[in-house]
Order: structure tokens, then sequence, then C-alpha cells
């Protein structure tokens, strides 16, 4: 009975050695846990947030590790999230830019060691530049930029109606594009006269009410702002009271007509309570499992890189009162797990 007993033992600790190897030599190979590693601009930022979300819940549904770190609106900061990422040996990359520029070099480390990056918003404009990058996500803003002109000249039909925009501070390569768009199609329109364009330096509505009051001061008579995101048209409405002026939702007549970007929460809030005329879905949730697919289909199902496309465009369609099939943020992320 004795020996019986021993020989047990010993199988059970052969059996146990076994499958330890077999493990390690799993994890060895990474099949089971490919990194993700993300470089979030601005992690309060409610798009980025959310985009960044989209991106864990879709990649750990998809089996992928994700790992994110913050460069807190700091273009020199994000340098080192990026090589932050690769000293944690991550498998892949995705990297909303600050600064394209600015990061270039340390994007470049990461595809000398044959790492697949993925940019959101580094061309901004469609058949651009690709910046080296294996693949990239682009906003729509250009179709949106066109289509807020396109509104402010349809609903003001005097001739030289002033129209006015406000940006951001931070060079953030989609949202200097999406205004200097704006602009240029501003000049497609006999009844457009663009008057000048000022910049949040805060990225908040804080940060635009007295941008917007500055532009007033300057420009008393203007009758359209568009806004590079939601929390700017929000301060910017909250200016034009605060300077005892009307909204257009109050006085289509004589009142200022504001159009914002993003389709966050706070955005349809201030459509509904008439403070903004309307806004543009970025969709950043379509954005951050857009991206996580593209890795899955590499990784998971074998695709090679360049089968798969060099952009991927994302819609930004126009959201206002009259809208009945838009998606919230929120149930979009919903959707993600419930899938």
């Amino acid at each position: 009975m004795k020996n019986k007993s021993y020989l047990f033992i010993v199988t059970c600790m052969i059996l146990m050695l076994i499958l330890s190897a077999c493990g390690s030599e799993n994890a060895a190979s990474g099949k089971d846990a490919l990194k993700i590693g993300v470089s979030i601009p601005a992690g309060a930022n409610n798009t980025v947030k959310n985009w960044y979300e989209a991106i864990k819940t879709s990649g750990e549904e998809q089996g992928f590790e994700v790992i994110g770190i913050d460069s807190q609106g700091d273009p020199s900061k994000q340098v080192g999230t990026i090589d932050n990422l690769l000293t944690q040996n991550v498998d892949a990359l995705i990297v909303w830019p600050l600064d394209a520029n600015t990061v270039q070099p340390a994007l470049d480390r990461a595809i000398a060691k044959n790492i697949p990056v993925l940019g959101v918003d580094f061309n901004v404009a469609k058949g651009g530049d690709g910046y080296n990058l294996t693949s990239q996500v682009i906003f729509d803003r250009g179709a949106s930029a066109a289509e807020a002109a396109k509104v402010f000249a349809e609903t003001f039909n005097g001739q030289g109606v002033e129209v006015a925009g406000i940006g951001m501070a931070i060079p953030v390569p989609g949202n200097i594009f999406v205004m200097s768009k704006f602009k240029e199609e501003t000049g497609k329109y006999d009844n457009l006269k663009w008057v000048e364009q000022q910049d949040n330096p805060t990225d908040n509505i804080a940060g635009a009410a007295p941008i917007m009051a500055n532009i007033l001061t300057k420009n008393p008579d203007v009758r359209a702002v568009f806004t590079y995101n939601d929390e700017t048209a929000i301060g910017a409405a909250q200016a034009i009271k605060n300077a005892n002026k009307t909204l257009y939702e109050e006085d289509p007549e004589k009142g200022i007509m504001i159009i914002g970007v993003n389709a966050e929460k706070s955005g349809i809030e201030a459509i509904e309570q008439g403070k903004v005329h309307a806004t543009f879905n970025l969709n950043p949730i379509k954005a951050g499992v857009e991206s996580v697919n593209f890795l899955n289909q590499h990784f998971n199902e074998g695709k090679k890189l360049e089968e798969l496309p060099k952009e991927i465009v994302i819609p930004v369609p126009m959201v206002n009162k009259d809208t009945e099939d838009f998606v919230s943020w929120e149930e979009e992320l919903n959707s993600i797990s419930a899938d």
C-alpha cells in the first residue's frame, strides 16, 4: 500500500510539472495574452474617455489585455506614454495624438520593433500622409464642417451674415482640421461672412465663455458660431445670454445659432434645452471598436497587415432636435458587452 501511495504521489507531481510547463509555453507564446497599448491623449476629456472605454471593453471581449496610459493633455508627456508602453512589451499600439509631429519619434521606435501602430486622426484628411502608421482611424470631420457651413447658409438668407469659430488651443490635428475646413467652406457661400476664430485654452465650458464674450465684443453682429466640441458650444451659449443677447432657438429672427461637435450627453441635453442648434456625432465608441476589430483580424483571424485597410473612416452625422435614430454613447458602450 505504501508503494502504491508513493507511486500515486510521484505520478501526480509529474503531471503537475507537465501541465505547468505547458502553461508556461502558452504564456510565452503570447497567444492568450496579447497586449494592446493605448496612448490616451487626455483622459479627462469625455470624448477620449469614451473612446478608451470602447477599446478596453471591446478588447477584453476579444481576449486582449488592454493597457492605457494618460498623457493628460501634454504632447511631451505623450512621447513618454508611448515609450512606457513599449517597455511593457505591448503587441500593438493605438495612439490618438495631441501633436502628431511631437510623437513621431516615439512611433518610429515602435515601428522599428515591428509593432503594429494604429493612429487616430493623425492625417485627418482622407488619402494624405500616413505617418508610417500601420493604419489609422479618421473621423470624417471634413463632412461635418461642410454640413455646418451649409446649415448656416441655408438658415440665414441675408447677405454678409457674420460667422465665427471657436477652436482648441492645444494643436490636436483633428480639431485644427475641422476648424480650418469650416472656414474654407463658409467661403463657398455668398451670404456668409467669416469674421474670426478664437481658441479655447482649457477645453471646457469655463474656458469657452470668455472667448465667446471676446468674439461678441469685437463682432456684435455675429449670427452663427461653430465650435470644435459640445462643451465649448455650451460655454458660448452662456456668454451669449450673459451679454443679453438671444439664441437662435429663442429668436430665429435675431438670435445666434451655435453648432458643436461630439454628441456627448451634455451636448444632446443642450440641444433639448434650446442652447445649441445641432452637434455632430464624433462616434468615439465606433472608432474604438473598429481599432480593436482591425487588430483582431490580424492577430486572431490571421490576416496580413497589408491586406487590411490603411484608413478606417468613421462617419460623423449631424444630430439635432429632429434626429430620431441617434444612439447615445452610453448605449453604444453597453451594447459592446451585450454582444
